[in-house]
């Protein structure tokens, strides 16, 4: 089912659901990041017949078709994004175009809530976190993924030349600093959630890091490529060069080029069951 109200207007987010290259995007994130979550979700709850979940930002809804799977008949999955066309239909999942910026949770209380590279990118995180927090049935638990993406001069592990390695960190300074960042995104954020879970009031909190090394022309390096396709006016106008953004889409498809993908911190807090 498809809850739909009117879209908000004037989200910082640079990167765009509608854009033709998101696809791709949500598919790099699936691939790349999927296995590790679903292991994790499962090593939290264990056996997910009968909840209650809720899928926030879900983007290109890989995650919540997979909760929708385990929860059987007798549970519930809702999934939300500000655009949430790409999610795919499942008779056990309810599609809600929400922003988590200014309404209220919908629905719950929920046993899981799950957000993935969401709260980085939304300047009122801890207003955010702290509805999350109100919307956690009694012994339901949250689980936060975000990127520590702060730590630029420290990804390329091997390139074809050295001009080739300082081509892709100017980029990340870039897209970092003058795209991202400009935009509201915290890319430090991702170390600081375990201590605001606690301040929330949450328990058993526990942060567990996972990170792998792309290389130019597999699932990274392609999804990389495709955020740049988006970003590209973005990062024209942040001072890079059209010649820069070409030479840096070749590189990317380039096995030469080895890059240490950034580490995802995922939190988990449970609300007291008393």
């Amino acid at each position: 089912m498809t809850v739909t109200v009117e879209p908000v207007e004037g989200r910082p987010y640079p990167l765009d659901n509608d854009n033709r290259t998101a696809g791709e995007q949500h598919n790099g994130l699936a691939t790349l990041l999927n296995p590790f979550t679903t292991q994790r979700i499962r090593s939290l709850v264990g056996d997910l017949t009968g909840k209650t979940c809720l899928e926030v930002g879900a983007g290109g809804g890989s995650v919540a078709v997979w909760l929708a799977e385990q929860v059987g008949p007798a549970g519930t999955v809702v999934a939300t994004d500000l655009k949430p066309a790409r999610i795919p239909q499942h008779d056990r999942l309810e599609v809600v175009r929400h922003d988590l910026t200014c309404e209220d949770i919908p629905g719950g209380p929920y046993d899981l809530i799950h957000a993935r590279l969401v709260l980085n990118h939304l300047p009122p995180r801890d207003e955010i976190l702290r509805r999350l927090v109100g919307a956690l049935a009694p012994g339901g638990v949250l689980v936060n993924e975000d990127w520590a993406a702060d730590q630029v001069d420290q990804v390329v592990v091997a390139a074809p030349t050295p001009e080739a390695a300082a081509l892709y960190t100017l980029y990340q300074r870039t897209v970092g600093a003058k795209v991202f960042a400009a935009a509201g995104t915290d890319r430090s954020w991702a170390r600081r959630v375990h201590v605001a879970m606690l301040d929330e009031g949450l328990v058993n909190v526990s942060t567990v890091v996972h990170a792998s090394y792309w290389q130019g022309g597999d699932t990274g390096g392609r999804m990389l490529a495709a955020n740049i396709h988006q970003l590209r006016p973005r990062l024209i106008a942040a001072g890079m060069t059209s010649e820069q953004l070409d030479e840096l889409l070749a590189l990317l498809d380039d096995p030469r080029l080895v890059i240490h993908g950034f580490p995802l911190y995922s939190t988990a807090g449970w609300r007291p069951a008393a």
